[in-house]
């Protein structure tokens, strides 16, 4: 599948990446906040805690991740395991008062990119930022189908998570050697949202090669294409229905 991974020209400047930063403490949020405009091209959101971070990285595609580890609700181990199983091609910035010896380096294990003793300084963290948004993907495809995409993976037996992106949003399928295992697209998850995916024409692609979910979906790749183009066909007929 080396046809997957094509050199990475220099990108022009576009629209403002997205920065998400989590932290328990609301005046710590207000300084990242305030600090932080002086990142150019980056639009930054703030959760208090993992599990609202969880709710904005399904509807927005977020660039780079800084987190605190101690925090109620769900903490920053959690929500880095979470976001390294969901979202492996998104880097996360550690921030932590923890000494070494409490944290032992474990975010790190579960997939964030850096790890700064809190309060960083602004610049290192703007530093770090920076370098982070830098990682790209595995791989990026265009202007191929996204059904050709998944019968060559399939082929190749590829575990993957490919993220789908189209004006309807951005989706993502979870493969474990070949077969579609697992989809999200906003609040839906497995089928409806596998359906949802694959009824966009030729989205944009990119992919990391590693999947960490649990199954959701035991439809064989070649039934849930066939039931997805049976469904986009009664859809596209009943809109005709309602022209006529």
């Amino acid at each position: 599948m080396t046809s997957f991974r094509p050199p990475f020209p220099p990108q022009p400047e576009g629209p403002a990446r997205t920065l998400l930063v989590v932290d328990d403490d609301r005046a710590t949020l207000s300084l990242y906040r305030a600090g932080l405009k002086g990142l150019q091209g980056f639009r930054i959101l703030t959760a208090e805690n993992g599990s609202q971070a969880l709710e904005i990285l399904r509807h927005e595609p977020v660039s780079v991740l800084v987190t605190d580890l101690d925090m109620p609700v769900l903490d920053g181990f959690n929500l880095i395991a979470k976001t390294s199983s969901l979202y492996p091609q998104m880097p996360v910035i550690v921030m932590t008062g923890l000494e070494e010896s409490r944290h032992r380096n474990a975010p790190l294990q579960l997939g964030a990119v850096r790890i700064l003793t809190k309060p960083p300084r602004l610049s290192l963290l703007m530093d770090a930022i920076r370098e982070a948004a830098q990682f790209e993907p595995a791989g990026v495809i265009r202007g191929m189908g996204l059904n050709s995409i998944l019968q060559l993976l399939q082929w190749e037996r590829k575990s993957c998570t490919l993220t789908v992106k189209s004006e309807a949003g951005v989706g993502r399928l979870y493969l474990r050697q070949g077969e579609v295992i697992h989809a999200t697209f906003l609040d839906e998850e497995g089928l409806p949202a596998a359906y949802r995916i694959l009824a966009w024409p030729r989205p944009d692609i990119e992919f990391v090669d590693t999947c960490r979910v649990e199954p959701t979906i035991d439809l064989p790749l070649t039934e849930l294409l066939l039931s997805a183009a049976v469904l986009n066909d009664q859809a596209g007929t009943g809109a005709e229905g309602l022209q006529g």
